[in-house]
């Protein structure tokens, strides 16, 4: 009885966020390894903060967690970031995105979107939030392939 109290006690705890990673790293608690040549450095989201649990030897960095090889794989002359079609953005969309949702620009980068805290990507249209993309269950970045030029 004891443990189904203390289990029940936990469940209002506050979920804290971490936010963005720092430069280079990869998060160990969405997949992130040292196997993965764009991280030079594992981090684990605790309390809120980012804390260093790894720092890898292989790693070339190239913008980690925040940029990387998104759907379009890296090329010869360097990545090929997804691009979403912005010529019908709009302004002031409400509410505003609450992880893990997240603006389509997060996805726009050279790295793998789906190691951030992000898994549904949005732009702000005319008619409201648009999804353009998402992380599937196997950490891939799916694109609506509507919302590319």
């Amino acid at each position: 009885m004891v443990t189904v109290l203390a289990v029940l006690a936990g469940c209002g705890e506050e979920l804290l966020l971490c936010g963005k990673i720092p430069e280079g790293g990869c998060p160990v608690g969405r997949g992130g390894t040292c196997d993965d040549e764009l991280c030079e450095a594992l981090y684990d989201c605790v309390e809120g903060n980012w804390t260093l649990a790894e720092t890898c030897e292989s790693g070339s960095g190239g913008g980690g967690i925040g940029g990387g090889a998104p759907q379009g794989g890296s090329g010869a002359g360097g990545c090929e970031p997804v691009v979403f079609d912005h010529s019908d953005d709009a302004e002031g969309c409400t509410p505003d995105l609450q992880p893990p949702d997240c603006p389509g620009e997060a996805a726009e980068v050279c790295g793998d979107p789906c190691l951030t805290e992000c898994i549904d990507f949005y732009l702000c249209k005319a008619t409201g939030w648009t999804l353009v993309g998402f992380c599937n269950d196997a950490g891939e970045l799916v694109v609506d392939p509507e919302s590319t030029p």
